[in-house]
């Protein structure tokens, strides 16, 4: 199968279900799902078009909201990559559903997901720091964006950036 193939296989089994869906020069599609669908498109993804790897999730912080992507590939020779996103507009708690039940990869990704953004993992079998110290969130005083290293607080500038021409 190609690229191409597994765009439309998705179209015609989640079609609706699917936010974003698109493919990129390079073999890679990028799908975004909610939430509540996330299992049952990731089972498929794996049990049904064979996408058995997968081979990293990444936390990533917008000034508003927060991002997981999931990077998830085949080992038949197929070229396609697949990056599944799960925007999480609660920025107070994120949650997301533990995907170890399919990939036991999952793991230790999920534990630093949680561990340095907070982001919450939904029934995963041993939640708990996985770089940080044991003891690391017992100091009250700590403010949010110090008990998850990733997580950023936003300072706006007053004023916007303006870039000047580089002096010949």
């Amino acid at each position: 199968m190609n690229s191409e193939s597994h765009l439309q296989t998705l179209k015609d089994n989640y079609g609706t279900k699917l936010i974003l869906l698109e493919k990129s020069d390079n073999n890679r599609l990028k799908v975004q799902v909610n939430q509540d669908n996330l299992l049952e498109v990731m089972q498929f993804l794996k049990y049904e078009m064979g996408f058995s790897s997968l081979e990293s999730v990444t936390g990533l912080d917008w000034e508003s909201y927060f991002e997981v992507v999931y990077h998830i590939d085949r080992w038949d020779g197929d070229p396609t990559l697949l990056q599944v996103h799960i925007r999480l507009d609660n920025r107070e708690n994120p949650v997301v559903p533990s995907l170890t039940s399919i990939w036991a990869s999952a793991n230790w990704h999920e534990r630093e997901l949680w561990d340095l953004y907070g982001i919450n993992v939904k029934d995963h079998p041993n939640l708990k720091r996985l770089l940080l110290p044991d003891e690391w969130d017992d100091f009250e005083h700590k403010h949010i964006s110090e008990l998850y290293p990733m997580r950023k607080e936003y300072k706006l500038p007053e004023k916007p950036y303006s870039f000047k021409p580089h002096p010949k």
